[in-house]
């Protein structure tokens, strides 16, 4: 008994010094670094993206750190090139602001120490080295754009996603579960002009807080500003300040196709055709989109940009034909609990370099009167689209865009559901045919046994037969033979 209890004790001291090391944190602290090659190096780990510093002919950073590095989290201040690891592995071909290296994967281990190195002009924020362990909430590990999004989100601005599209992300994405791929219509490394260092940031930020896992899709064009409350003027306007970029609508048309047809969207959704409160962007990108969906079925238009997609639906941002509402104030278990709005709510308070615009009050309301619903929101409401153009008939419950819409998950589980019965039909169906054939060949084999016994039977009556006639006719001779004797005797007695 004492040596079962030691045992019983043993096991339960094995298991809590266990838990401790499964549900660690990764650390970030206590790495060491060099750099060569970089402006300002010690920028490159002074715990703020915002002080960058840049590689001049080519850079190299060492790493390392006593209990091994697991990962490295590197948050660049622009796009990167791809770059090699300990001389020879290369890493960032994705080509991603922020890129988490997962070593452990990569080389099999944690090692003590590493070498990275980046080509000229790499422009880096921040390089975090992890120790083993689970990765905190706010390490970013992107997967690639999607190939098969059940939603599209077209997006003019990084902030207008949590904006005028407030709740969208976090409803369909984490909250149905259903595939959401992110695409802006520009991009903000400039902004009129002028280079930005924080909005790019704060996009990826916002996007993984409302439960993004895929990398969003950022064209090149530069965020230029231009407004009128006249749609066709603000339609103008857009492409005049972008004309002066030499950039052409049929440039943002193709843009737009290839991402639709890159991402096979079902549904796909964008703003308002007067751009809501009259953004010349807003008012570009609806308009260039209407087009994309039309082109990015038809193999003659673009025929250099992927091939031919039909979208089910597009929805646009308050468009007053076949509307629908959605529900952004339930609470859902999948967001923990928290309403879409919430989440999205998190999400804009990532753009802290927009907070001084009037998005702050019309998203957040004022401190006596706080904004909680999406519902309160009565200008460029959030909950309300109305569906531009539908492959598959009008919506007729409301309240959902995808009505009608089968999600590639359901799509894919249908499909194999199908194969696995078709299989089980054809399995079934050789079962049957081999059964028959059985039955049929131990059919053939009894009526040859019987065919055989019939013959056995035939062959043993004929011989009875014979054998009948032979002793009849042998009787017939002896009685024959014994009359003749008799009457020979009668003669000569």
């Amino acid at each position: 008994m004492k040596i079962l209890r030691g045992i019983a004790l043993f096991l339960l001291l094995s298991a809590a010094l266990t838990l401790p090391v499964c549900a660690q944190e990764a650390d970030c602290t206590g790495a060491d670094f060099a750099a060569e090659g970089f402006s300002n190096p010690g920028r490159l780990w002074d715990g703020s993206r915002d002080s960058w510093s840049s590689a001049q002919d080519g850079g190299r950073v060492t790493v390392s750190r006593s209990d091994g590095i697991a990962g490295l989290y590197i948050e660049f201040d622009r796009l990167p090139q791809p770059w090699t690891l300990n001389g020879d592995i290369p890493c960032g071909e994705e080509g991603y602001l922020h890129q988490y290296v997962d070593l452990s994967a990569l080389l099999g281990s944690a090692p003590a120490e590493l070498t990275l190195d980046f080509p000229a002009g790499t422009a880096i924020g921040e390089i975090y080295a992890f120790s083993p362990g689970r990765l905190p909430d706010w390490v970013q590990v992107w997967q690639p754009p999607l190939e098969e999004a059940d939603l599209m989100l077209v997006s003019s601005h990084s902030d207008d996603e949590q904006l005028f599209f407030a709740g969208l992300l976090p409803l369909y994405g984490p909250g149905r579960g259903l595939d959401v791929q992110v695409v802006y219509f520009v991009q903000h490394f400039q902004a009129n002009g002028q280079a930005d260092h924080k909005r790019p940031h704060e996009q990826l930020d916002g996007l993984w807080t409302v439960g993004m896992r895929h990398y969003p899709i950022i064209s090149h064009f530069p965020d230029l500003y231009s407004e009128s409350k006249n749609r066709q003027t603000a339609l103008n306007n857009a492409l005049a300040v972008y004309g002066r970029t030499g950039a052409e609508y049929e440039d943002f048309v193709a843009y737009l196709t290839a991402c639709i047809r890159q991402c096979r969207p079902l549904v796909v959704v964008s703003h308002d055709l007067d751009g809501e409160y009259g953004h010349g962007t807003h008012v570009l990108c609806a308009d260039a989109l209407t087009r994309a969906v039309e082109a990015a079925a038809d193999p003659a238009q673009f025929p250099g940009h992927g091939a031919p997609w039909a979208v089910e639906k597009l929805y646009l941002h308050l468009y007053e034909e076949n509307p629908v509402t959605l529900d952004l104030d339930t609470p859902l278990d999948s967001l923990g609990g928290r309403t879409p709005f919430q989440v999205t709510q998190d999400g804009f308070a990532c753009h802290k370099s927009q907070h001084w615009t009037w998005f702050y009050k019309w998203i957040y309301g004022a401190k006596d009167r706080p904004i909680t619903r999406a519902a309160d929101i009565r200008s460029y409401s959030p909950c309300r689209y109305g569906l531009y153009y539908t492959a598959v008939g009008p919506d007729e419950v409301g309240g959902d865009l995808f009505e009608h819409i089968e999600p590639y998950a359901a799509r894919r589980a249908r499909l194999e559901a199908e194969e696995q019965a078709a299989r089980e039909a054809q399995e079934e169906a050789r079962r049957q045919a081999e059964e028959a054939a059985k039955a049929e060949a131990e059919a053939e084999a009894r009526a040859q046994e019987e065919a055989l016994a019939e013959a056995a039977q035939r062959e043993q009556a004929r011989r009875h037969t014979l054998f009948r006639m032979a002793a009849v006719m042998a009787g017939v001779v002896l009685v024959l033979c014994v009359s003749l004797f008799l009457l020979v005797r009668r003669k000569h007695p």
